[in-house]
């Protein structure tokens, strides 16, 4: 599928293809898209003018006392297929206020303009980046097992192709889409892009995965932790820092092949990783894969060896060397994350900031305090941990922007508030 550019192209693609409306996505702050339906007929007025709305519909964003305005980003546009030779398209928006003024709580904007700084200042990051899912029956429970009956396997079979067709539709190129073992967890690995096309493209990815499920009767679940037996869905993301045509994470001559740029990139993230977990692991759920210490980072190291590390640098060198950060989940919002972790790795480079000695062993079968003795410390146990680092740390938040920050704490406290008062099956289970 071609990628557009110009309204022009947009509005002939339409044409051409009989389309009758538009999807017009845009982010809140906890990742998810909401949409506005534009009829065709008014596409060229809204692309050029933008869409005005009621910011109620933005869910998590913070109240502006004024409606916001919908600007779309003609290079995202694509058309989608929603099966029975029903065809939309889909284009992603950032918000501004109706005067033009950029708005604070849009996380896409502020992720734009944070790459902006990065690229006036001479260098470009790209991004490779994983994202997790699990396919459900409609009457899965939890702890009960997964039943996989034949028609069932099948169904998952046709939603990994359809999903592959659409994705090629929509632009988004992913290197595979792999599941080690039957009802096992689904794994889309992105190739690598810039840093505002990967965010894009995570959350495209996660749209369309949840459609095509439904329309073959299955659930689509990025559930951090959906049950205490299964494995939990991770997000990874693989960072390339660019100067002209040279890598700058890498070294030729140093420890591990790696530089200074690349030690200070890690380091940062050390420094600000608690509090950067209320972005990346955003929900009560994300901590229940954090604290089993299974194959989620718990203990903060680094390592070109240990694939359980919080930091792992893949084997390739030269231009390919990259720093992967393996602790987000599946429920993230990428645009966010991205930004979080950015922003705390190029501090830790600014600050020329060192980590702590790189764990070169496998740490599998090593005790908990013999891993705590080679870390940096532990992320947090709960949510309510991530969300008091958050709040103490500056630096995450003013990277974040107030309105955005704001957000973030003030939903996590009341998804925490409300998960405490809660009375849980395990509790009846063992008290009742």
């Amino acid at each position: 599928m071609a990628q557009f550019t110009t309204i022009s192209e947009i509005l002939e693609a339409v044409e051409e293809e009989g389309i009758d409306f538009v999807k017009f996505h845009f982010s809140d702050a906890d990742g998810i898209f909401k949409e506005i339906d534009v009829p065709s007929a008014l596409l060229e007025n809204a692309f050029s003018k933008g869409l005005p709305f009621d910011n109620s519909v933005g869910g998590t964003f913070r109240p502006t006392g004024a409606d916001l305005m919908l600007k779309p980003d003609p290079r995202t546009f694509s058309i989608l297929d929603a099966g029975a030779k029903q065809k939309y398209g889909r284009v992603i928006c950032e918000l501004t206020f109706l005067d033009g003024q950029a708005f604070d709580g849009c996380v896409r904007s502020n992720l734009k303009l944070f790459i902006r700084k990065i690229y006036q200042s001479g260098y470009t990051f790209s991004v490779s980046s994983s994202l997790s899912f699990y396919l459900f029956d409609a009457d899965f429970k939890g702890d009960a097992p997964l039943s996989l009956c034949p028609e069932t396997v099948l169904k998952m079979e046709n939603v990994k192709r359809d999903i592959l067709s659409v994705f090629n539709n929509a632009d988004i190129d992913v290197v595979s889409l792999r599941q080690t073992y039957v009802g096992g967890p689904i794994s889309m690995v992105f190739k690598e892009g810039s840093v505002l096309r990967i965010a894009d493209n995570m959350m495209t990815a996660k749209y369309i995965v949840s459609d095509v499920a439904r329309r073959h009767n299955l659930h689509a679940s990025f559930m951090p932790k959906p049950a205490t037996s299964l494995e939990g869905l991770a997000v990874t993301f693989g960072f390339t820092l660019m100067k002209e045509e040279f890598n700058e994470f890498y070294h030729p001559d140093q420890d591990m092949m790696i530089s200074d740029k690349a030690r200070g990139f890690i380091a940062g993230i050390f420094k600000h990783i608690r509090a950067i977990c209320a972005v990346t692991n955003p929900t009560v759920n994300s901590y229940k894969r954090i604290v089993q210490k299974g194959k989620a980072p718990y203990y903060v190291t680094w390592s070109a060896v240990d694939r359980n590390s919080l930091i792992r640098l893949p084997s390739s060198r030269g231009r390919a060397t990259k720093i992967e950060v393996q602790n987000a989940d599946s429920s993230c919002n990428p645009y966010l994350s991205l930004l979080a972790l950015l922003a705390a790795g190029i501090s830790g480079m600014d600050e020329n900031l060192t980590p702590i000695a790189a764990v070169n062993f496998e740490t599998h079968d090593y005790s908990d305090s013999e891993k705590q003795a080679l870390s940096a410390g532990a992320l947090p146990n709960t949510l309510r941990e991530a969300l008091l680092a958050f709040n103490s740390d500056d630096h995450i938040k003013d990277a974040l922007g107030e309105s955005i920050s704001t957000s973030v704490f003030q939903t996590g406290t009341i998804e925490w508030s409300n998960y405490i008062g809660c009375v849980h099956a395990w509790e009846l289970e063992k008290y009742l």
